[in-house]
């Protein structure tokens, strides 16, 4: 388990500054860390300090368009409305992701348990019978799996471009 964690710290290094992290803990106990919440009271983990002399605009977790900074010689009342609404675009952003993530992976997790406790069964049956039918259940809670995953990463495409419209002033 700490090689798994640390093989997926090591993906996460060359996109830390663009994606949020979140650390989460399995339901026995162990520590993982993943780029979506983990439940609906999930925070980002803080990886670094922002540089001094400006703030750095995190880019969407789907590696769609970066947010503009504001040009050096606008008004620094429209810089700080700038500012706000990046920062409620964020915020709208987060909460859609902890809402729409923390219940699916809920529902995958279970769909795993299960997945688990028929490949225990798989793995005590001599009977061919009984094996061809666990087999066709784990394929069965595969693509469920695969249609959660699925329709939760629709849901957070769907929410985040409600964010950026609620959010970014138009063009």
């Amino acid at each position: 388990m700490p090689v798994f964690v640390l093989t997926l710290l090591l993906l996460l290094l060359p996109a830390s500054a663009a994606a949020q992290v979140y650390k989460c803990k399995g339901k026995s106990g162990e520590t993982a860390y993943s780029e979506h919440p983990c439940d609906a009271n999930a925070q980002p983990m803080k990886l670094r300090d922002e540089p001094s002399g400006g703030t750095a605009a995190p880019a969407i977790a789907s590696g769609a368009e970066a947010l503009s900074e504001p040009s050096p010689h606008s008004d620094s009342s429209a810089a700080r409305d700038d500012e706000s609404a990046r920062a409620a675009e964020r915020t709208c952003i987060a909460t859609a992701t902890a809402s729409v993530y923390g219940p699916s992976n809920d529902r995958v997790g279970n769909l795993q348990q299960q997945l688990s406790a028929l490949n225990e069964q798989l793995a005590a049956t001599a009977d061919p019978q009984r094996s061809q039918a666990l087999r066709a259940r784990m394929g069965t809670l595969r693509q469920a799996i695969t249609r959660e995953h699925a329709a939760a990463h629709t849901q957070m495409n769907t929410a985040r471009r409600r964010c950026i419209e609620q959010h970014r002033p138009a063009s």
